[in-house]
């Protein structure tokens, strides 16, 4: 893994070099044009929301990143954009999602194949009706989640367990939000790769981009730059630098749903990114 040197919140927007709209004028920015906006994330922060957040904004390639409050409760130094966050389930949409991408435009995944033809271990009634493409608009039949780390002590025997999990609904009749088909899309794109999601998204995405503050598992050494999320009952301790979403623990830190971590600073690389192959 490649790295650089309650919860806290962060916050990323990145704006397209697109038209001006015509309701909204373009804003500089600046400290100054802001500060409506850091004046409201500094009162929220003091009246208790959060110990402190991060506000980044990209603006046709110019950024704006301002700290507030302190790392965590017990942590009174700043963040900034080099803060460290556990990224909860944006996972999905900084790690997972360009994963299935580059699989796609590499030919290596059809998204409206069936999931059962990646994943043979998929199965019960209804399944094999299952798209790819169902699974990423959360629309496969899926319950949203499952207590795993309650019912299984390995990240195999938690995969099993997602592969063989009852629908609660017809494949493509309802959209609920599903860790689970997050999962199942995690072994996907690892069956394709044959390699594990964490290194995928280091030498796929986070070292050419220069994310050098993203991955999955960061090192103790960066555990100064981290803020903590909570003391959490099944551990018994406050996380800071692993985990939080106890499924995602108990699969070695390392899903699609959840577990990767990143500052500002990198989340800011990846949507300008994202925003340059749109208009690329």
């Amino acid at each position: 893994m490649i790295w650089r040197t309650a919860p806290p919140a962060l916050l990323v927007v990145a704006c397209a070099p697109g038209a001006p709209s015509p309701v909204i004028p373009p804003v500089a920015l600046d400290q100054v044009h802001m500060k409506p906006i850091t004046d409201y994330l500094d009162s929220a922060v003091a009246a208790g929301a959060s110990p402190g957040a991060v506000l980044a904004i990209s603006k046709a390639g110019v950024r704006f990143v301002y700290g507030t409050g302190q790392l965590g409760a017990d942590q009174p130094s700043r963040p900034g954009p080099q803060t460290i966050y556990d990224l909860a389930s944006l996972t999905k949409v900084v790690a997972l999602v360009p994963l299935v991408m580059m699989a796609v435009d590499e030919g290596r995944l059809d998204l409206d194949a069936p999931v059962q033809r990646y994943v043979p271990a998929f199965g019960g009634a209804e399944k094999s009706r299952i798209t790819i493409r169902m699974l990423l608009v959360h629309a496969g039949g899926l319950p949203a989640w499952r207590p795993l780390f309650r019912e299984v002590a390995s990240r195999a025997e938690a995969l099993a367990l997602t592969d063989s999990t009852p629908l609660e609904a017809p494949p493509g009749t309802t959209s609920t939000y599903s860790d689970l088909g997050a999962i199942v899309l995690t072994q996907v794109i690892e069956t394709i790769y044959h390699e594990r999601l964490d290194s995928l998204l280091t030498y796929r995405l986070a070292v050419p981009l220069g994310m050098t503050s993203t991955g999955y598992r960061p090192p103790r050494d960066l555990l100064e730059r981290i803020a903590p999320t909570e003391l959490d009952s099944w551990r018994g301790r406050v996380l800071r630098g692993e985990v939080h979403d106890e499924n995602a623990a108990i699969m070695d830190g390392v899903s699609g749903h959840a577990g990767l971590f990143s500052c500002a600073e990198d989340l800011l690389t990846y949507a300008e990114w994202l925003i340059d192959q749109w208009y690329g």
